[in-house]
């Protein structure tokens, strides 16, 4: 039978109220009676429950994470488990369990601040127009984001998805190539929108020329960056190099293109985005932009434990930095024709 609070006073002959004093630490408690109640403690195999232990200190302990999308693309996508795995690493070091929600439906945050199943909540692959991360801020309720939104006091981490997007495209542009095409996500998302600004700044101040038929919208998979390449192919003259806005859309791509009987990179070059585990293994390995990921995970962490804790109280909005990782897939430079 599981021991409760109530056995643990009867066996130390104190009060539960002097159990729950030892369990939080209080300076009310002599060294002889907290000594006496954590040997019965220890003996017996006793720990509090998140219930007990959410009506003694008013915390749950807990931090809630909601990722808005279909499981299918959630445990696909190596962003999310990567991220995934930064938030586990510094929610063990910080203490905290962490409890996943997963829909691809209108979330209702409400819910879970007013029951006080969590403390705070983080937000991954919110879009940028979403409205429900208001009611967080009107409540004053602690929430990072992993990405921004189109809510000017939104806390938020995110990469520089405009500065690395601009760097990739104005590297292939130092190569000589002359039409870049583009593949990424939907504008619902700010960071596919900021990676396409990115690309569009990287374009004029080459001096190059925007092709609408070489700019392809995609949900962020292989198999979409494979389509989207297909329809790019369609398009003559073809383009001397891509750049996708994720890594998944560029090693679909790529497949659409040796299906072709081109070559990369010396027909078509690519450069993709993240630095997933995968990209270095592609034949040939994918110059990409690498984010810190994991470090956005334990960061976000950080940062919401110190709004829980109340340590951290102005608006967090910060920007990693991202690095241009140069692979095989993005070439030499052309010789002009």
């Amino acid at each position: 039978m599981r021991k409760t609070i109530e056995h643990i006073a009867q066996l130390a002959k104190v009060s539960k109220a002097t159990v729950s004093r030892v369990l939080n630490d209080s300076p009310k408690v002599t060294v002889e009676t907290r000594e006496k109640v954590m040997k019965v403690i220890k003996e017996s195999g006793y720990y509090p429950s998140a219930t007990a232990r959410r009506l003694t200190t008013n915390k749950a302990e807990t931090i809630g994470l909601i990722i808005p999308a279909p499981q299918d693309k959630t445990f696909g996508n190596p962003f999310y488990t990567e991220i995934l795995r930064g938030f586990t690493h510094q929610a063990k070091i910080e203490g905290y369990d962490l409890l996943l929600f997963i829909n691809e439906h209108k979330f209702n945050y409400s819910r879970l601040f007013h029951d006080r199943r969590v403390d705070g909540l983080l937000l991954v692959g919110i879009k940028r127009n979403d409205i429900g991360i208001t009611q967080l801020s009107k409540n004053e309720f602690p929430y990072i984001l992993t990405g921004k939104i189109d809510y000017e006091d939104a806390n938020y981490i995110d990469a520089e998805n405009k500065k690395g997007a601009y760097q990739a495209v104005s590297y292939l542009a130092n190569l000589n190539h002359k039409r870049i095409a583009y593949i990424g996500g939907s504008f619902e998302f700010a960071f596919n929108r900021e990676r396409f600004e990115g690309y569009l700044s990287a374009l004029r101040d080459h001096n190059l020329e925007y092709g609408k038929e070489l700019t392809m919208e995609s949900i962020s998979t292989q198999e979409s960056g494979y389509e989207a390449m297909r329809k790019i192919l369609k398009f003559s003259p073809i383009p001397t190099a891509v750049f996708a806005a994720n890594d998944l859309d560029a090693i679909g791509a790529m497949k659409a293109v040796k299906e072709k009987g081109l070559r990369i990179p010396e027909d078509i070059a690519f450069i993709g985005f993240d630095d997933i585990q995968l990209a270095s293994y592609m034949d040939p390995p994918l110059t990409t932009v690498r984010q810190p990921i994991f470090e956005m995970g334990t960061t976000a962490i950080n940062l919401l434990v110190g709004m829980i804790e109340r340590k951290v109280k102005e608006t967090q909005q910060i920007e990693l930095p991202t690095q241009l990782i140069i692979r095989k897939s993005s070439g030499k430079i052309r010789m002009c024709k």
